[in-house]
């Protein structure tokens, strides 16, 4: 799926006339290889359609440094991010309407304005069939923001998709049935969405179609609802060109349009994919079948198994009517394969793997049969076909996903690729110059005054504690429970309206009739009504939560078969990583007779604090004391409240939460005197003095991770 890139975010070279000029030559001689197999009238054609094409990409997508350009013939229209380009296809602009035309490059300018998918976790992009959800959803979401910014649009959104989606439809069906061999039924519930889209926003309200799989039509009754209100969240074209207000601060527009985006994106994550997953799913074991099918027809055609390509184990579980059927489609399938070879004179592309079998023409017995076959056979052959399955179900949905029209700026992958690219650049570059390496990291080239000493020293013990593979070792294990934590902390921590509407707009997808019944009584004209209402956005809760471990030497000591401190770090991946995800504030400070700053308020989660953190355990056994040199286990836990809690009062969060994940064994060093730092003492401080939430679980003795975040999630529940 193709994306632009802000031109903020574009690196430019210093203005130099040669290149430049190298530049523009370049171009124009591409451009005439180009139309070189057009006729001298198709040019003219061809170039006068590009000329009224790029003013309406330019009035769109609000950025008059754009430049539409002409792709291969054939190579279809997409949005370049990397360099920032349109590229229009010259044959649809000979075969096309102009107004088919119009709504192709303002639909291209519209997602150029109002769609983001950046902030997308990669681990959810890469989820099989997540892209193609959000393609069909954010299509027409991008729509409705062009058409109500100009309503012109309208028109042309009617002459295009009669023809285009049917068109487009039907192209994308035809390939699921030749490379998959059957129409997949993530593909088939977004269509779906799209057709609702269509009809109700020429004011026709359609039930779902009768003729779809029943597993489809359940997933898109249960989830219309939830696409619909995702695809109606949008910027005015107000809030997209000057921004706006969120939560009382005046943002840019940019920053309306991401927080918009967002919006839309949690929508599609938290109610429509579970539904959607369900198809996903059930699509990737049909997927598995066609693979093992596909691995038959190669038997069949080497001479094994007797010539049948039918595995024995599976034989005895089919009926002698069954195994025909199962060796005709094997038959055809190949026969099939034979043609296209014959008829492209040349091997064709993926046979080798086998061609795909119209699973259709099998029987959901039979069907059901072989899918037990695949559960029955040794784990590493399961794992084969798995694997073959997800590559050919990948392969399909990127095709989806550039078919669609649907062109979003830079997803995560090509995010990650194209820093990964700028990184590998820069030390290309440092290299190249002969230069000392770029300090990434978080250390002082030498600490700067006495005040600073501690900090400093802090840091570098961090660079030499830091071990990401720790981390992710930990992490791996605890993720199901991370993704369940984030789900059910979401509601507390984000708080979505979806059923309210702002009103007094001039333009919007419903109209206030008592209002405008009150105009009319005014006198006021329809062309000056402010009746109409939209989607509110809705406005996330502040919160800034501290999380305090506790790295003390008695956290070595084992709790039931683990040691605490394994537990306890296990709790605090799950915390950490489920509130980064919500996008929730987080400190992680650990602490024993001294204080480590692993993640602070207003960074997020990152590679490099993963590292950090996966020092803990180093911390927890270095258990030296820094002022006698003696071994002892020390844990100034008022201190480290008390310091903790000063640092999150200066936040500016409405809620401010403190949680604290200790063994509860003080033992006070002579930097921090109990009689000082009394925990006691401490605590009420803060209860009375300040308006911060301590979230205390006790001693984490003798607890699991499950738990301990299951206590926390209550306490979570009561006090947010």
């Amino acid at each position: 799926m193709e994306k632009f890139r802000p031109q903020s975010e574009i690196p430019r070279k210093e203005p130099s006339a040669k290149p430049e000029m190298v530049y523009h030559a370049l171009e124009r001689k591409k451009e005439k290889d180009l139309l070189a197999e057009f006729t001298p009238e198709q040019q003219v054609e061809i170039k006068q359609k590009q000329q009224i094409l790029s003013s309406l990409a330019y009035f769109i997508g609000k950025d008059f440094r754009i430049p539409v350009e002409l792709n291969a013939p054939g190579a279809g229209w997409h949005w370049d991010f990397e360099n920032n380009v349109i590229k229009i296809d010259p044959k649809t602009l000979l075969e096309k309407s102009m107004d088919e035309l119009r709504y192709l490059i303002c639909h291209e300018g519209g997602h150029r304005r109002v769609s983001r998918t950046e902030f997308i976790p990669l681990e959810e992009w890469r989820q099989p069939g997540f892209s193609a959800m959000t393609n069909f959803i954010e299509d027409p979401r991008n729509d409705n923001f062009v058409e109500e910014s100009y309503p012109k649009y309208g028109e042309n959104i009617d002459a295009a998709w009669g023809s285009f989606f049917e068109q487009e439809k039907q192209k994308m069906e035809d390939l699921a049935i030749q490379k998959l061999g059957t129409k997949p039924r993530f593909m088939q519930a977004g269509y779906e969405y799209i057709r609702h889209w269509f009809n109700e926003r020429k004011g026709t309200m359609v039930e779902v179609a009768e003729d779809l799989p029943d597993d489809v039509k359940a997933a898109v009754a249960a989830t219309l609802e939830s696409a619909r209100d995702s695809w109606l969240r949008y910027p005015s074209r107000q809030e997209a060109d000057n921004g706006g207000k969120i939560g009382g601060k005046k943002v840019d527009g940019e920053t309306m349009v991401k927080e918009y985006a967002k919006t839309s994106y949690e929508i599609n994550r938290d109610e429509v994919w579970p539904e959607f997953k369900k198809l996903i799913d059930a699509d990737m074991e049909d997927q598995k079948m066609q693979e093992l099918l596909k691995d038959m027809q190669q038997d069949q055609q080497e001479g094994q198994e007797g010539g049948q390509g039918l595995p024995q184990e599976l034989k005895d579980k089919l009926a002698p009517e069954e195994q025909q059927a199962l060796k005709e489609a094997i038959k055809r399938a190949i026969e099939d394969a034979k043609k296209e070879q014959e008829e492209a004179f040349e091997p064709v592309e993926g046979m080798a793997s086998g061609k795909a079998i119209d699973i259709k023409t099998l029987s959901e017995e039979l069907k059901q049969k072989i899918k037990e076959h695949i559960e029955s056979l040794p784990e590493d052959q399961q794992k084969e076909i798995a694997e073959k399955a997800q590559a050919a179900f990948k392969e399909f949905e990127d095709a989806l996903n550039e078919e669609l029209r649907g062109k979003l700026s830079e997803n995560p992958e090509q995010k990650e690729k194209r820093e990964q690219e700028e990184k590998e650049n820069q030390q290309g570059d440092q290299q190249t110059q002969g230069g000392a390496p770029i300090r990434t990291g978080v250390l002082r080239a030498e600490p700067l005054d006495a005040e600073n000493l501690r900090a400093y020293r802090e840091r570098l013990k961090r660079e030499v504690n830091k071990d990401e593979n720790v981390y992710e070792q930990y992490r791996r294990e605890v993720l199901a429970l991370i993704d369940k934590l984030e789900a059910d902390l979401r509601q507390i921590f984000v708080e979505r309206t979806m059923t309210k509407w702002k009103g007094g707009f001039k333009s919007g997808k419903r109209i206030d009739i008592k209002k405008r019944l009150q105009e009319k009584g005014q006198q006021i004209p329809a062309m000056e009504s402010h009746a109409w209402q939209k989607r509110e956005r809705p406005d996330k809760k502040d919160y800034a939560i501290s999380l305090l471990v506790d790295l003390s030497g008695s956290m070595r000591e084992k709790s039931l078969e683990n040691r605490k401190i394994d537990e306890t770090f296990k709790s605090v991946i799950v915390l950490a990583e489920a509130l980064n995800r919500l996008e929730v504030s987080v400190e992680v400070v650990g602490f024993n007779d001294d204080l480590y700053e692993y993640q602070t308020f207003g960074q997020s989660m990152s590679k490099q604090i993963r590292e950090h953190m996966g020092g803990m355990f180093k911390e927890v056994e270095d258990s030296c004391c820094k002022n006698c040199g003696n071994e002892h286990s020390e844990t100034d836990l008022g201190w480290a409240t008390k310091t903790a809690a000063e640092r999150l009062a200066k936040q500016k969060a409405a809620r401010k939460l403190l949680i604290t994940l200790t063994d509860g064994k003080a033992t006070e060093s002579s930097k921090h005197p109990r009689q000082e730092f009394s925990p006691e003492k401490v605590k009420q401080e803060i209860l009375d003095q300040t308006d911060i939430v301590s979230i205390d679980i006790g001693s984490i003795a003798g607890k699991t991770v499950d738990q301990i975040i299951e206590q926390l999630k209550v306490l979570l529940e009561k006090n947010v």
